[in-house]
């Protein structure tokens, strides 16, 4: 029988978010972003660096700031907001100075080729080993986090292998941690089973390393099972890309571990529709149906209310040290096809046509 009710905590994070903004208001800006995300019941949003320009510099850093705060007034959101500093081959120091901020959860890292080329990110990015260990050094010296993406551009331009360019950039910064012992490291947006049980190897090692994975890994296989028929394959373009239907499933069952270092997180990530059909740019706009996502995968897992609220919450917050409350909140349950929206529809949902269970909050 279908559940009617769940309870889910009474504060919901979204560890990786794409708010673009500055330089790319036309695909979303933060306040749209964050009107989107408490539709999804998310109440925490952490921002990712690889904007336009990007946050590798403390001036950049405080105007993203500013559009934060001025989009938490105008909405009347109480809670606070985060974001990652982009680390550089260059900025070290500014990351010594960007970290010590409480708004700031950790450093971001994206791999970037020796030629100067990224797999998503335009010029941000790492090429050197030993820039990356020093940022574990920094963030383990203050209590933060590193987090990484993980899609070798090497690979990926000698060889068009995916899956390798993950697992290999995996197997890398699993390397580099053993090196700094304590550090806590991210891999953002584990897409492939290869990828999942090294970092469970690790974890089982005494590494402290997390696993993010994402709704539409859980919810799309690469070969078009559950996308919209009628919206054109570009719209479920991705980085990392989609897979298989055996690494999803995979995925979905480490989802009902019980591992405190998995959680969920959205990537949402905006462009508009005619930049996705011209310049097949990767990104899925996802915050509004991570939380449905979620919830109905439980529901078919049998996953008890605290399984979820670990996923949405408590894991995150636990590892990113940002406090919040252990309360649950009791929401009915509707399932329906989705029909929502991203930046007044200029942004296409290829969510739209799935079939998800939404959490309606109870009027009292």
């Amino acid at each position: 029988m279908l559940r009617q009710t769940i309870f889910l905590p009474e504060v919901i994070i979204d560890s990786h978010c794409h708010g673009r903004d500055l330089e790319e208001q036309h695909k979303t800006t933060i306040a749209q972003t964050l009107l989107e995300a408490v539709k999804g019941l998310i109440n925490i949003t952490v921002f990712m660096p690889n904007t336009y320009p990007a946050i590798t510099s403390t001036g950049v850093m405080f105007s993203y700031f500013d559009l934060i705060d001025r989009a938490v007034k105008k909405q009347n959101i109480k809670f606070k907001q985060y974001i990652y500093f982009g680390l550089t081959d260059e900025n070290f120091n500014e990351c010594a100075q960007a970290i010590q901020y409480s708004r700031v959860v950790g450093i971001k890292v994206y791999p970037k080729s020796k030629s100067g080329k990224t797999v998503t990110t335009g010029s941000i990015g790492v090429v050197n080993e030993n820039t990356i260990l020093s940022a574990m050094g920094l963030v383990r010296s203050m209590g933060k986090v590193l987090a990484v993406h993980c899609d070798d551009p090497e690979i990926i331009a000698k060889e068009r292998n995916a899956i390798r360019a993950e697992v290999e950039y995996v197997k890398k910064i699993i390397r580099l941690a053993r090196e700094v012992p304590g550090v806590k490291v991210i891999i953002c947006h584990v897409s492939c089973r290869q990828s999942a049980e090294l970092i469970l190897e690790a974890q089982s090692q005494g590494i402290r390393i997390a696993m993010e994975i994402m709704p539409h890994y859980l919810w799309f296989d690469s070969d078009g099972t559950n996308w919209n028929p009628e919206l054109n394959p570009v719209f479920y373009h991705c980085y990392n890309n989609l897979r298989g239907r055996e690494h999803r499933e995979y995925l979905v069952n480490l989802i009902a571990s019980k591992n405190p270092l998995i959680w969920v997180a959205s990537d949402t990530a905006c462009h508009t529709k005619d930049e996705k059909i011209e310049k097949k740019l990767g990104g899925i706009p996802s915050n509004q149906e991570m939380v449905a996502v979620v919830v109905t995968l439980a529901s078919q897992l049998g996953l008890s209310d605290g399984q979820v609220a670990r996923l949405l919450s408590w894991n995150i917050s636990e590892f990113l040290n940002i406090p919040v409350s252990r309360n649950l909140v009791e929401y009915n349950l509707e399932k329906r096809i989705d029909t929502l929206q991203y930046n007044n529809g200029k942004v296409v949902n290829p969510w739209n046509g799935s079939e998800l269970l939404f959490p309606i909050p109870i009027q009292n």
